[in-house]
């Protein structure tokens, strides 16, 4: 085994075309000898970023749920993958209440002045997301905006991504193997490189 990657799926439905995609993703990352730690973000039990300012001081979030060993987890992992849909142009509710818990690591690096520990390391990380709206890519911009901020606190570069549009049901993925295949593809390549 040469790594794992460690994959996020951010969709509140389970089975749907994102989980459908992320799965893709996995299996091409395992052709290139990758196994992956699996994260479904709907499973756990977790409150949001309150903005108390309790991390000002330490760098460390005051609130202590199922996050924490998470956190712990992205922070460490080479390769990391996200995948979720784009509701009203972002991330889905639960998973950008993830990433605002993430405001504790802006507030390390930002105000603290701590970088992470991986500083430096060739760390990376993938977007996959699908949308119902056909005719333009552009409502991805907020994700992939959303996300590459989350990253650089992270200690993550953003590594790539696989956008598609016009996807209206729940199993349109499934029944495209072009995207499957795109996706398996990317896989393979987001770990070998």
């Amino acid at each position: 085994m040469q790594g794992t990657l460690l994959a996020l799926y951010g969709s509140p439905r389970e089975g749907g075309n994102t989980d459908t995609l992320l799965d893709h993703f996995i299996d091409g990352a395992a052709e290139a000898s990758w196994g992956a730690e699996r994260v479904y973000l709907r499973d756990f039990d977790f409150a949001p970023c309150t903005e108390c300012g309790g991390c000002a001081k330490t760098g460390r979030c005051v609130i202590h749920d199922e996050l924490d060993p998470l956190f712990d987890k992205l922070l460490r992992f080479e390769r990391v993958v996200f995948s979720y849909p784009v509701f009203f142009l972002g991330p889905p509710a639960i998973t950008k209440a993830f990433i605002d818990r993430g405001q504790f690591l802006w507030v390390r690096k930002y105000v603290l002045d701590v970088s992470p520990d991986t500083e430096g390391a060739e760390r990376k990380a993938f977007l996959m997301s699908v949308g119902g709206f056909a005719g333009s890519e552009k409502i991805f911009r907020c994700n992939r905006s959303i996300l590459r901020s989350f990253l650089l606190v992270c200690g993550l570069k953003y590594g790539g991504d696989l956008f598609r549009n016009g996807i209206e049901h729940r199993d349109d993925v499934k029944k495209s193997e072009e995207l499957c295949s795109l996706a398996r593809e990317a896989g393979r390549k987001f770990v070998r490189t």
